[in-house]
């Protein structure tokens, strides 16, 4: 276990030698689910399928009684979908040791991504979500923010907000954080070889150990205190990439996703489900009504996607309409060629 050498800054210099990915290779996304997560994490994956027009490889962890059900699910999935999509499924899986410390880590089954490096030594590189969140747009453009890593980055998260005067870390965090607002974890590339050569697993118990009483955010808490004595290994993501309802619900705090669309909606604090979050509720119940296979046109999901935004209730997130629509948008013209709306 690392101590001392954890919280120096000697790694902040080192040059990985393992290559730069070349875009269009293969989209490898991931996601945890424990719990009742399984038809979230469906919803997530379904606007993966939607959106992309790559070969999309899935890996999952889940909880053994999910896997008969994703089995099930995926395999129908797979001969309805036209472009190449394959999956995996693995087992949640903690050391013995402090086990129950990290099954129950913030909520069931998160810090599972804290060893997935370990857990999947065939695997280069791939693109972590929460199972509350959803593309609005082609995995392959964010999975192509791995060609811009520079030599010492082995990560990339946006901020937890770009303001340090309302982000929670500056104000109430009791343990080290990254830069002046901390990272939010939600939507996280991760090159594993990268991270493998860095010593990304004998950091993380030591810090458990150390700050488990002082982490309300859990496995996201470790990664702001590795990142906060290792910088320049995270590549920062623009907020629109992981769009929260902090974004929008105090006025227009990410104006990258305003001008140019929200691409990943990550929908934190149970804003897919919450009355106060209309603008969130809409996007998400739109595709969770579109069916793989059955709505053989694009076109339905983007009509009722509009026509929910257009019934909510008056809200500042909803007042930024145009800004969930853009991607999806321009997406579905793109690839569809559908009329402008």
């Amino acid at each position: 276990m690392r101590n001392t050498k954890l919280y120096s800054n000697h790694q902040n210099k080192r040059i990985f030698k393992s290559k730069l990915m070349k875009k269009n290779d293969e989209v490898v996304l991931s996601f945890v689910v424990c719990d009742s997560r399984f038809n979230e994490s469906l919803n997530l994956l379904k606007s993966g399928l939607i959106f992309t027009q790559s070969s999309l490889h899935v890996v999952i962890f889940a909880e053994d009684d999910l896997h008969k059900k994703f089995n099930s699910t995926l395999t129908k999935w797979k001969m309805l979908i036209a472009r190449p999509f394959t999956f995996e499924l693995h087992k949640i899986n903690f050391p013995e040791a402090n086990r129950k410390d990290w099954m129950n880590l913030f909520s069931k089954c998160a810090a599972q991504r804290l060893f997935i490096p370990a857990l999947l030594p065939h695997v280069d590189a791939m693109i972590y979500v929460d199972t509350d969140t959803l593309f609005l747009g082609p995995i392959e453009i964010l999975w192509n923010y791995f060609t811009k890593f520079k030599a010492t980055e082995i990560s990339a998260l946006a901020l937890e907000d770009e303001n340090p005067n309302v982000s929670w870390y500056p104000r109430f965090a009791k343990h080290p954080f990254y830069g002046k607002c901390g990272l939010n974890s939600g939507v996280m590339l991760m090159n594993l070889t990268r991270m493998r050569e860095f010593g990304w697993i004998d950091y993380i118990t030591p810090i458990m150990l150390r700050w488990k009483s002082n982490i309300p955010w859990g496995d996201q808490d470790i990664i702001n205190i590795i990142f906060h004595y290792h910088e320049r290994a995270v590549h920062e993501l623009s907020c629109r990439y992981n769009y929260r309802s902090d974004q929008c619900m105090y006025g227009d705090a990410c104006a990258d996703a305003t001008f140019n669309g929200i691409f990943v909606l990550h929908g934190s604090r149970r804003a897919f489900y919450s009355d106060k979050q209309p603008a969130f509720q809409a996007v998400h119940r739109a595709i969770e009504e579109f069916e793989i296979g059955a709505d053989l046109s694009p076109k339905m999901l983007l009509v009722n996607m509009e026509k929910y935004l257009n019934e909510t209730t008056p809200s500042n997130c909803g007042n930024l309409k145009d800004a969930f629509l853009k991607i999806p948008t321009e997406t579905f013209k793109k690839h569809y060629n559908l009329p402008d709306r």
